[in-house]
C-alpha cells in the first residue's frame, strides 16, 4: 500500500507587528537579555557629553574607563576564590555511600576537614 498524505491546512507564517506585552513582561524580557534602564542612561549620557568635549578631555575619559576596567579585572583575579583541598597534609576525610530508597539513586558524600572527624 502507498502512504496517503492529505493537506489539512497550508503552512503560514504570521508576523504580529504590534504584540500585546504588558510593562512587567517587557521589563522581564529586557532584563533577561541584558538591557536595563541604567544601561540606556549610561549610553545616552556618553553620547550627549562627548559632543562638546575637546580631544584631550575625551582621551582623559577613555583613560579613566580603561583604568577602571583594569582595576575590576585585577580585583577579580586577586580577589577571594573558592578553595578545594584533598585529604593530605593533616586533613581528616570521611567518605560515605548511600542510596535513596524512593528513587534508587546512589550517592557519595565526602567530608574533608582540618579538624578531627568523629568515627561512627
Amino acid at each position: 500500500m502507498k502512504p496517503e498524505v492529505r493537506l489539512v491546512q497550508d503552512q503560514q507564517i504570521e508576523i504580529n507587528e504590534n504584540p500585546n506585552i504588558d510593562s512587567w513582561e517587557a521589563e522581564q524580557l529586557l532584563r533577561k537579555y541584558g538591557y536595563s534602564e541604567n544601561n540606556n542612561d549610561v549610553l545616552s549620557n556618553n553620547d550627549t557629553n562627548s559632543e562638546g568635549l575637546s580631544f584631550e578631555e575625551m582621551i582623559a575619559i577613555e583613560e579613566r574607563k580603561r583604568k577602571e576596567e583594569e582595576i575590576r579585572r585585577r580585583q577579580a583575579i586577586e580577589g577571594p576564590h573558592p578553595v578545594t583541598f584533598d585529604g593530605k597534609n593533616g586533613y581528616s576525610t570521611e567518605t560515605r555511600y548511600g542510596t535513596d530508597e524512593d528513587t534508587g539513586y546512589g550517592f557519595k558524600v565526602q567530608i574533608t576537614s582540618d579538624m578531627p572527624l568523629p568515627k561512627y
